[in-house]
C-alpha cells in the first residue's frame, strides 16, 4: 500500500501533541541548550542559499571539509543518514559520535556540531545515567508554505537510562533540514530540531 508522505507528516505532527515530554531533546542529546537555541533560531537562517551555495553547489574547498563516507545520492538519503546518525547514540560515546556527525553535514548544521563537540556539553553526566537515545525515521518530505526549501523529517525516539532517564515514553520529532549538493552526491547543511 502506496502511503502518502503529507498525511504520514500530519498524523505525526498531531501525535506530538498528544504525547507527554517530560525532558527536553537538546539536554537528552547532550547538547547545550545554546546550542539548541541556534539550531532553532529562525531569524539566523538565510533567506536563500549564501552565494557559494547558489544553484545546490558549494566550493571545492567546503566539500572537502566531508569525509568519503558521507557520499549520499539524494538530498533524502543525505537527510537520513544524517538523522539516523542525530537520533542513535549512546552516552558513554557522544564526544565520538558528534564529531562523527558533524563529518557528515557542511555549513551551518557543521558548525553547530563542532560548537557542541568544543563544549563539552553534558556527557559525563548522561553517561553516568547510562543514557541511549534510538530512532527511525517515520517520514522525510520536501517542506511546504513556511518550509517551503526545507526539507522535513519525521523521527520516532525513545531515550532510555536511569534517574530521569528511566521509563521515558518513545515520542516523535520533526526536523526541518536543507541540504546541498556537493559534485554528485548531497550533504546535510542546516539541521533545525522543532520538537
Amino acid at each position: 500500500m502506496r502511503r502518502n508522505p503529507t498525511a504520514l507528516m500530519l498524523l505525526a505532527l498531531s501525535l506530538n501533541g498528544c504525547g507527554s515530554s517530560t525532558t527536553d531533546t537538546s539536554t537528552s542529546l547532550g547538547r547545550s541548550l545554546a546550542a539548541s537555541a541556534a539550531r532553532a533560531n529562525p531569524a539566523s537562517a538565510p533567506a536563500g542559499d549564501p552565494p557559494g551555495e547558489r544553484d545546490g553547489t558549494i566550493s571545492p574547498a567546503q566539500a572537502n571539509m566531508l569525509s568519503s563516507t558521507s557520499d549520499a545520492p539524494s538530498p533524502q538519503a543525505a537527510t537520513r543518514r544524517y538523522s539516523l546518525a542525530y537520533t542513535n547514540w549512546y552516552a558513554r560515546t557522544l564526544p565520538a559520535h558528534e564529531r562523527a556527525l558533524a563529518s557528515l553535514a557542511v555549513g551551518a548544521a557543521r558548525r553547530t556540531d563542532e560548537q557542541t563537540v568544543a563544549s563539552r556539553s553534558r556527557a559525563k553526566e548522561l553517561a553516568a545515567a547510562h543514557v541511549r537515545n534510538k530512532g527511525v525515521v517515520l517520514a522525510i518530505a520536501p517542506g511546504t508554505g513556511p518550509a517551503h526549501g526545507q526539507w522535513v523529517i519525521v523521527t520516532l525516539e525513545q531515550t532510555t537510562g536511569t534517574g530521569p532517564y528511566a521509563g521515558l515514553p518513545a515520542s516523535p520529532h520533526v526536523t526541518l533540514a536543507r541540504t546541498v549538493r556537493l559534485g554528485n552526491h548531497w550533504a546535510v547543511t542546516e539541521w533545525d530540531p522543532q520538537t
